[in-house]
């Protein structure tokens, strides 16, 4: 598939959104930076078209104005620890809201030697009202860590305590937030904030992860940090590539309920129930396919150095499901002097699909790809910068890096926060009249027809 049809294929499944329905997506999204156990950069990285402009700005004053360039990459640097959240259960103005009048997509990074880690910053539509946080416990320095963003003036928002240092587990404490501003916990010690629930009256962006955790019993401690999916984008079916250079010893899955009494499967192999809120953890995954019979989410660790891995070090991302995945992935590595020796692209695909794959437009060589159960799972070198990978079909892609003791992991899109990936469809609105059969004769001959797939459950 070549550049050119993928582009009059985002144009026309543009023209389709809009023949079905009014509301346009909104082009921005909410950063936030937890305490490191080192100080480092702190950076987000705004990817889009040339040309494209906007704004990122905080509460308490921060403002900046940026415009990607050739490159397809703005890098708006924030400092040595800048932005860092560090005073567990206190509201602060430290989170940063970059908005556009165009598609963008963002990358939060903070780049300390031996505990890094970087999120996908999720568009502000994809956010909800509704939370279970799934992260690690372990490690170093205050554990583990979460924060909560408002999106709107006189926001209650209910957080239901699990391992908050400070908070009684299970007894809810209500906050009241305003557009930006921010409450941030940490767990304290080695605690674990997973199950935590988070409830608000109006749209929040939630983000978890540790101060710096060694994963599997892996002495080698990073920092973590993923936004959160809210629980109606909890699914049933996942795929999840295991990363490279991992060794013997492969990556963590942890699994989080949203429904008491879930049973969950990897590899058709029952691996246990749990209920509502409750964590399953599974030690030693590596190429994947995790089932359940009620939604769930899915988090995947890297382990360090200290094993078996030969370079990298702990990362942690959150994997969308089966029917959250895109056929085209516009994506960034780091860029500058945050830039990463060794970035890879994680791929699970059909093996019907496989020779569709193509990385900026040329076609990938799955040759060396492990076959399990159909689908084919491999990795693929980046260079710096921006590109595309794209198949004729929906296929999972997650994105990582590498250095000395240093890695980062993360999703770059899905059906439900896109970006400037080229989105699904919508499906059809009932309420709307169905166009005559010659014209949809005619959107058939340019291709429309051809590009309708499901979706994720509603």
């Amino acid at each position: 598939m070549s550049n050119s049809n993928r582009r009059l294929k985002g144009t026309l499944c543009a023209v389709a959104a809009l023949m079905i329905s009014t509301t346009a997506a909104q082009a921005s999204f909410i950063a936030n930076f937890h305490e490191n156990y080192h100080a480092g950069n702190n950076t987000i990285f705004i990817f889009g078209d040339q040309g494209t402009t906007g704004t990122a700005t905080g509460n308490d004053g921060f403002s900046q104005n940026f415009s990607i360039d050739a490159t397809g990459v703005f890098e708006l640097g924030l400092g040595v620890s800048g932005r860092e959240m560090t005073a567990s259960a206190s509201i602060n103005n430290l989170s940063v809201l970059v908005e556009s009048a165009d598609p963008i997509s963002g990358l939060a990074l903070n780049r300390a030697g031996f505990t890094t880690d970087m999120t996908t910053l999720l568009d502000l539509d994809a956010l909800s009202t509704d939370y279970r946080v799934l992260t690690i416990g372990g490690g170093f320095g205050d554990g583990s860590q979460m924060s909560v963003t408002a999106t709107a003036d006189n926001t209650t928002v209910t957080i239901t305590p699990d391992g908050i240092g400070g908070l009684t587990d299970g007894v809810p404490v209500d906050v009241v937030l305003n557009k930006g501003e921010t409450i941030y916990y940490e767990s304290g010690g080695g605690g674990d904030l997973s199950g935590t629930r988070v409830q608000s009256t109006s749209a929040v962006a939630v983000f978890a992860g540790t101060e710096c955790t060694n994963v599997g019993g892996v002495a080698a401690c990073d920092h973590l940090i993923q936004q959160q999916f809210g629980v109606e984008n909890f699914d049933t079916e996942f795929l999840v590539a295991g990363t490279p250079f991992a060794g013997a010893d492969k990556d963590l899955i942890r699994v989080i309920a949203a429904e008491d009494g879930t049973e969950v499967f990897i590899n058709n192999v029952s691996q246990g129930t749990i209920n509502a809120g409750e964590v399953l953890e599974v030690d030693n995954v590596g190429n994947a396919s995790i089932t359940s019979d009620k939604p769930v989410s899915v988090g995947q660790f890297m382990r360090g150095v200290s094993g078996t891995r030969t370079t990298g070090d702990p990362a942690f991302a959150l994997i969308p499901s089966v029917d959250q995945l895109l056929d085209a992935y516009s994506f960034t590595t780091p860029v500058g002097g945050d830039a990463f020796s060794d970035n890879q692209l994680n791929i699970a695909i059909a093996q019907a699909d496989a020779a569709s794959l193509e990385l900026n437009g040329v076609a990938v060589d799955t040759s060396m790809f492990t076959l399990l159960d159909g689908i084919l799972y491999g990795t693929i070198s980046v260079g710096i910068g921006a590109g595309v990978v794209e198949a004729d079909n929906a296929f999972l892609a997650t994105i990582s890096g590498f250095d000395n003791a240093d890695s980062y992991l993360t999703p770059i899109a899905s059906a439900f926060s896109p970006g400037v990936s080229p989105p699904p469809p919508p499906p059809p609105d009932p309420n709307v009249v169905p166009l005559p059969a010659s014209a949809m004769f005619l959107m058939g001959g340019l291709g429309i027809l051809g590009v309708m797939r499901r979706r994720r459950k509603a």
